[in-house]
């Protein structure tokens, strides 16, 4: 293998020379490819660009105006980035369109008037943010695992044309780190048990794990390097800055062979993986061995992929240092940095925030001493998560470091409806004039991408914006229009239900339904905004495309499936709750009432995983198909079968049991159509089962023998081969106008269908054993969880203020009491 990669070094290094060694760029030939990718060839003469200087003090400015010479839409900007950002806030703001992340083009909106508008005034925009930053080191693993070039290109696209100008190019290291071993000593065996496999690279360069779910096939390895050779001059071309991955002392044990007096630590067990793939090497930055394999190692790096003088490192990401002594943090800190410095004078050593958020370790003191060790002109932190934790105004601006405001917003690309777009649209602005902020820029960081498009595009603004974004609605209002190419009265409601819900919601860590988590008993989840004002929301796109109102845009069918998806999974978790309460109350009653109730309900609640997987099957960007294929279409052609089962293995692993034992067990869960199918309705079936044995057999619930049996059925779907639809079946209007029957009724639906008395109640015969707490609030959403059950005919809840509660569904229409303060709907 090392002949191999000798052989395979001296044709890549062959080109380096040819990298340009800054991002100088060709503005105009990167517009004009752009153009001709995002609308086609033909429009690209439609248009007009130029190259204007920068700012005298070096920011990016972009203009969009009229050409009067030939009366066509002219875009300048001082570089690609500037000219991409103008075409896009053209676009945008003259022609009402939107480009967003959607399989082959689904995401876009791209109806742009028979006369293109010519601006009447033009538009100039300074970037008040020096550097716009994308992608966390996880986005790598959770959403390009699997790119190929088509892809990266497409994304490339959309970073331009959002103005970041900073972007983290991690892809196809692993080549520079194989040679840099195999110039070391290191044998192939060494190298194959430290690599983790291409779907959990990210951990394995952090210093977390090592080998899992490796070994690293070569030739995917180098397939790597190839395209990683193509994203950087993508990158370059439109004037952007590649960040470089750097030696952050992350080694395998078998360099302790080759250098046995090296000072090393082994790290602590990460999460819940033992020492066969966690307890990493750490080469103590404070050895000199440190400096110097660093050195040979940014050489090499920059010998493939030429260099725009920016690095990321991270030393101590999720562990600790294996000293408190301050001079020790110092010094750590400026070995990482030199061996950047020895290699490459104008070396900027860029690293995440994330470590400071723990402040078990990270006292303000620690803090300042660690980065003290670097001049603060060669550093950058990037706050990784600034929209919810920032760490900058707890720490003088990072003690006067330069950092970057970040929003981080996902978490292992569980997908969910959520955000606060107030935060995003204020609190860069106010961080950056804040006195003494040492604020630099803006950047994206979500572990994972293809999620939430509003959060993103309004944080692609925040790239140019220098004022605030204080009236939001207004922006959501244009936002929809440029979504879906119109606005009626029915998409502003729908949008402003989603604002004043999803969309300005406090959260911290991570947003998961309980359909997609591990099923067990007392499962708590975050109420995080009414079901029924998602339902109403989703009610009114669907009732507008159903009427012919809307035009069927791949963006609107994107957000009529997600919509309609979160509204499945939100009432999903009220059926638990009253499934789980019934259980319990069986348990000590004993009342074979509520065991027949609990069966019935059981069959409407299987029919709820049918209901998603068909709706989420009719979307191209909600398909499990997708991601199996592509991660085995990255193998190289040729491969053995054997290494492509192993890359479908990991493709697999992470979505589900992440790890060999369930170590983060559905951290990077997806609710896509076969996955909910063939794996979450298992496991939920599962637990339905056993329950019901544990109360035909009169015995408490099982839970080793369940848990045993559970293991065991994700251990065998992890290890399947099996190929799932890669193209969407059903029509999203149809199914969903069928389904919003199931799941959303309103006040005139109510009003018809049931009878409502005030300070009353059947008190007798409740159909689940007792009252229960639910997420539902709303007379409307209690229809739709009665109606789920033959044997239910109608519920009363308490009101406090207004507010319903505790709700109690029944199963006899006669014997009405009266019960003051609560309130009972009955079927007529």
């Amino acid at each position: 293998m090392k002949l191999f990669y000798f052989l395979i070094t001296a044709l890549l290094l062959g080109t380096a020379a040819s990298l340009p060694v800054a991002p100088k760029g060709d503005p105009v030939k990167a517009i004009q490819g752009l153009v001709g990718r995002i609308l086609s060839q033909e429009w690209v003469d439609k248009f007009s660009y130029e190259v204007i200087p920068a700012t005298s003090d070096g920011f990016d400015v972009f203009e969009v105006d009229t050409d009067d010479k030939t009366k066509r839409p002219v875009f300048r900007g001082n570089n690609g980035v500037a000219l991409a950002a103008a075409f896009n806030y053209y676009l945008k703001y003259y022609c009402y369109c939107s480009v967003s992340w959607g399989l082959n083009g689904t995401g876009d909106q791209l109806k742009l008037p028979s006369t293109l508008p010519l601006p009447s005034e033009g538009k100039r925009v300074i970037f008040p943010n020096r550097y716009r930053y994308y992608q966390n080191v996880c986005t790598v693993s959770y959403s390009m695992a699997w790119w190929d070039w088509n892809r990266w290109e497409r994304e490339i696209d959309w970073m331009a044309m959002n103005g970041l100008n900073l972007i983290l190019s991690f892809t196809g290291q692993e080549f520079v780190w194989k040679i840099f071993y195999s110039s070391l000593g290191l044998t192939d065996d060494e190298m194959s048990n430290f690599f983790s496999g291409p779907a959990f690279l990210a951990w394995q360069r952090m210093g977390n794990i090592h080998g899992w779910a490796g070994p690293l096939d070569d030739d995917w390895v180098t397939e790597q390097a190839i395209l990683q050779k193509q994203i950087v001059v993508q990158i370059r071309m439109f004037g952007m800055i590649n960040v470089l991955p750097g030696f952050a002392g992350h080694v395998p044990k078998g360099l302790k062979r080759l250098y046995p007096n090296a000072n090393y630590t082994q790290s602590a067990q990460w999460i819940t993986f033992g020492p066969e793939y966690s307890e990493d090497y750490l080469l103590e930055p404070t050895d000199p061995l440190f400096v110097k394999l660093g050195n040979k190692f940014y050489d090499i790096l920059i010998s493939q992929y030429g260099t725009d003088h920016v690095y990321n490192a991270d030393t101590y990401n999720e562990m600790e240092p294996s000293n408190t002594d301050l001079n020790f943090l110092k010094e750590s800190n400026a070995a990482i940095y030199n061996a950047m410095k020895k290699s490459d004078p104008n070396a900027t050593y860029l690293m995440q925030g994330w470590l400071f958020r723990d402040g078990r370790f990270w006292t303000n003191e620690r803090i300042k001493a660690y980065l003290s060790g670097v001049p603060n002109d060669d550093m950058i932190i990037l706050d990784l998560s600034s929209e919810q934790a920032p760490v900058w105004s707890n720490t003088q601006s990072f003690f006067g470091k330069p950092f970057i405001w970040c929003m981080l917003h996902n978490y292992g690309g569980i997908r969910g409806i959520y955000g606060n777009l107030t935060t995003i649209g204020n609190d860069p602005i106010d961080a950056r004039l804040t006195n003494g902020s040492t604020m630099v820029g803006v950047g994206m960081t979500p572990e994972a991408i293809e999620h939430n498009p509003i959060m993103y595009d309004l944080m692609g603004e925040m790239s140019w914006r220098s004022e605030k974004v204080e009236a939001v609605m207004p922006w959501v209002e244009d936002y929809a229009r440029r979504r879906y190419g119109t606005m009626t009265d029915n998409i502003r409601n729908a949008w402003t239900l989603l604002l004043n819900g999803a969309y300005q919601f406090h959260w911290s860590g991570q947003i998961k339904s309980l359909l997609v988590r591990h099923p067990e008993f007392n499962m708590a989840f975050d109420k995080r905004f009414a079901t029924y004002n998602i339902a109403t929301a989703w009610s009114y796109l669907v009732t507008d495309a159903v009427n012919g109102n809307d035009p069927e845009v791949g963006p609107l069918l994107y957000d009529i499936v997600d919509i309609g998806r979160q509204v499945i999974v939100n009432t999903f978790a009220d059926v638990y709750t009253i499934y789980t309460n019934a259980y319990s109350a069986y348990m000590i009653k004993k009342d074979s009432n509520v065991y027949t109730a609990m069966k019935d309900l059981a069959k409407s609640w299987t029919t709820m995983f049918e209901d998603l997987d068909m709706l989420l099957g009719s979307n191209a960007n909600f398909l499990l198909g997708t991601w199996i294929d592509d991660a085995r279409t990255s193998a190289q052609p040729g491969s053995s079968s054997s290494a492509v089962d192993k890359i479908e293995y990991n493709a697999r692993n992470q979505i589900t049991m992440w790890g060999p034992i369930e170590n983060i067990e559905d951290y990077a869960a997806k609710e896509w159509s076969g996955l909910v199918s063939s794996y979450y309705a298992q496991r939920w079936k599962l637990f339905i089962n056993t329950i019901d044995e544990s109360i035909m057999n009169d015995k408490a619930f099982n839970k080793i023998a369940y848990e045993s049996m559970l293991f065991t059925f994700e251990k065998n779907w992890g290890e399947k081969i099996e190929a799932y639809p890669t193209t969407p079946t059903g029509d999203t209007i149809e199914l969903s106008n069928k389904l919003m029957q199931k799941y959303y009724h309103n006040m005139d639906y109510v009003n018809a269908k049931y009878m409502s008395k005030m300070d009353a109640d059947i008190p007798s015969d409740d159909l689940y054993g007792g009252t229960v707490n639910l997420w539902a609030n709303t007379t409307e959403q209690y229809v739709v969880l009665c109606e789920m059950n033959p044997s239910c005919v109608g519920f009363s809840f308490s009101y406090v203020n207004k507010n319903p509660k505790m709700v109690s569904f029944k199963t006899k229409a006669s014997g009405m009491t009266v019960e003051k303060g609560r309130m009972l709907y009955v079927k007529q």
